[in-house]
């Protein structure tokens, strides 16, 4: 090769010292900054490794260390627009910190939250921040038993020793259901969700009270639980609009069904597009293209990236701590103009 070099992928700290003409343990010295190395030292080694294009290895120097300064954060899904917003902000607060993030999708499957976890955990990551899937987090408990920290986002899983930081969905929804019982839709329907899963349970729960607390009866033919993605907002706006007496107002689970359920209403008659009014969790850049929803419930998204940042860095750093927090951030409600 030119030079005399060998391809970086070959070159190793032995060559350096050779090349350098001292130990290696100097240069493992210069690597890590060591105050004690003479810099004439310094200068010879710094120009080895820059002749020979050394690079240091990761999964050596994780080992050597005990840290990699990696986060693991895997999610559902990565089209979803919240879960990137979110993302963008931990990647953001990590790099700040000098830690790098790994993102990873489950792809909506406990299968592949498992394989996830796997994979992290064999790329030594100091710690992992998670969106989890469902109810079902048994798999999370291997976490703990490899002494990775754990954070959960969004949602959390009842017994698994983790931090969490969540969005308060009860009294998001209750603010924005109430809001249009206030504009005079005591019919308001509900439409997707999965009872199964802890912020579709907690805004069902918001949109239950909103009801209560105005006496007005909870209709069950005015709910439809299809799911969280754009073809069960699509179908459950389509199945209410088609019963004999639809509601008069519609609240949407998450921005993704609003999204499905849009393009349902868009099919129908310009009379009927008109009348309708409708609410909505999760607010972003692009909410107010929506015209058939007159509020959205905004999260505080850059809130929750910071919080779980700061969550699993603390406990990174205090391994020892045995208690773990849960923080519950506020909501804002959102009113199109």
């Amino acid at each position: 090769m030119p030079g005399g070099c060998k391809s970086e992928d070959m070159v190793t700290i032995k060559d350096v010292a050779a090349d350098a003409r001292v130990s290696t343990a100097s240069v493992s010295r210069v690597i890590n900054n060591d105050s004690r190395v003479a810099p004439a030292t310094r200068e010879r080694v710094l120009a080895s490794i820059a002749k020979l294009q050394y690079r240091i290895n990761p999964t050596a120097r994780s080992l050597k260390l005990g840290e990699s300064r990696m986060v693991g954060v895997i999610a559902p899904e990565l089209s979803n627009i919240f879960f990137m917003t979110l993302f963008e902000q931990i990647e953001r607060t990590l790099r700040k910190a000098g830690y790098t993030m790994i993102l990873c999708s489950s792809n909506n499957s406990v299968a592949g939250e498992i394989e996830m976890l796997g994979y992290l955990a064999d790329r030594l990551i100091d710690g992992l921040i998670v969106i989890p899937l469902g109810v079902e987090g048994k798999h999370f408990k291997t976490m703990e038993e490899k002494n990775i920290p754990l954070v959960f986002v969004d949602r959390r899983i009842e017994g698994i020793r983790a931090d969490s930081v969540l969005a308060d969905n009860a009294s998001g929804t209750y603010e924005a259901v109430s809001a249009l019982i206030r504009d005079g839709f005591t019919r308001v329907g509900f439409v997707g969700g999965d009872l199964n899963q802890m912020t579709s349970r907690e805004r069902y729960e918001g949109y239950r009270s909103a009801l209560k607390d105005r006496g007005i009866p909870l209709e069950k033919n005015f709910i439809s639980h299809t799911g969280l993605e754009l073809e069960d907002g699509y179908q459950g706006m389509k199945t209410l609009l088609r019963k004999d007496n639809p509601p008069d107002a519609y609240f949407f689970v998450n921005l993704t069904t609003c999204l499905g359920a849009a393009q349902s209403i868009m099919e129908e008659p310009h009379e009927i597009q008109e009348r309708l009014v409708c609410a909505s969790f999760d607010h972003v850049f692009y909410s107010g293209l929506l015209r058939c929803c007159r509020y959205f419930v905004a999260q505080p998204i850059e809130e929750m990236g910071v919080h779980a940042v700061r969550m699993i860095l603390n406990r990174i750093r205090n391994t020892t701590e045995d208690s773990f927090d849960s923080v519950r951030l506020q909501t804002k409600l959102i009113t199109r103009t």
